[in-house]
């Protein structure tokens, strides 16, 4: 992939002359825009940067109208960054919700990418895959480092995964349709560490996806062992302004639980995934493993914090 020579391409094609606020212009692969939608992806950063004040990336028009822009063969889409000093004086929690909240009740039809629907499948489809690998792991007379791991690993994390799985059929028949999707993100990391909201990485989804997310990302960086503490003050940020519901609960509850790195790490060996270091991964599985304290104590204390609204697998809902 050829970088353009931005200058060159926007003194060409772009008008900026009626450009609103200051300008940080930088290109972005559409082949890398989770959704293809570019008319609605623009309207929404231009809602929640200007209506919402959120430091959201907007997507600039070029002289035709269009936001996507051939250079070098590629299609590109121009993106206005907001400066880093348009970082709001809000809280993880507090932008995630404000975020949320702004974008609930966005139209599933115009993003049609979005694979909620078949989330539950796409769950046992995987576990299911690696079910296979750990079968045939365990007849072999040699293994690999990271295969040994894996065999030693894969009963507990499967575990986790059924129990996951579980939620979510029983989810899906006791509240079906139970909020309205929003707009979240591909993979939310931390705005913290990532403030600036970038379009290409949005994906429609219901809430808990970015909630189980941030979460897993609170376990995944506690460097003590008491990740409820920075979970309950993201938490209480969040619900202060966009409250969670009995549905949401038990959604992002059941993501949470859901052993994503674990299983997306063997993914990534077993497919034999270009960039993928043998050794790295197999550094990943062992953080994981050493990661579980904290992540059975966080998921013992959102049982606890949300008690009565939904229902926590037995193992998990006594303290630890």
């Amino acid at each position: 992939m050829n970088m353009p020579d931005w200058r060159s391409v926007v003194a060409k094609d772009y008008d900026m002359q009626n450009t609103d606020g200051p300008i940080r212009l930088y290109f972005y692969p559409i082949n890398q825009f989770y959704h293809h939608n570019l008319e609605q992806l623009a309207r929404w950063a231009d809602y929640l940067a200007i209506e919402a004040g959120l430091p959201v990336c907007r997507m600039v028009r070029n002289r035709e109208g269009r936001y996507d822009t051939e250079v070098n063969g590629e299609s590109w889409v121009l993106m206005n960054s907001p400066l880093q000093t348009d970082r709001l004086e809000r809280s993880a929690g507090a932008m995630l919700a404000e975020f949320h909240a702004r974008t609930s009740g966005v139209d599933l039809a115009s993003f049609p990418e979005s694979t909620g629907q078949s989330r539950t499948e796409n769950l046992e489809k995987r576990l299911d895959t690696l079910e296979k690998k750990y079968d045939v792991c365990q007849n072999e007379g040699q293994r690999s480092s990271f295969e040994q791991v894996f065999v030693d690993h894969f009963p507990y994390f499967s575990g986790c995964a059924e129990n996951a799985i579980q939620m979510a059929v029983d989810e899906s028949i006791n509240s079906p349709n139970a909020e309205p999707l929003c707009i979240g993100h591909d993979q939310f990391v931390d705005y913290e560490r990532f403030p600036i909201d970038n379009p290409a990485l949005w994906v429609v989804d219901d809430r808990s996806r970015d909630l189980a997310e941030g979460l897993r990302t609170l376990a995944w960086q506690s460097v003590r062992s008491d990740p409820e503490l920075t979970a309950k003050a993201f938490l209480d940020d969040y619900e202060a302004r966009f409250p969670l519901s009995e549905p949401a609960i038990a959604k992002m509850y059941g993501r949470l639980l859901y052993p994503l790195t674990f299983i997306e790490c063997c993914e990534r060996y077993f497919t034999g995934s270009v960039n993928a270091n043998e050794r790295d991964l197999e550094l990943v599985l062992r953080q994981g493993e050493e990661k579980v304290r904290d992540q059975e104590r966080l998921l013992s204390f959102l049982a606890d914090r949300y008690k009565n609204r939904f229902y926590a697998p037995e193992w998990l809902s006594r303290p630890l």
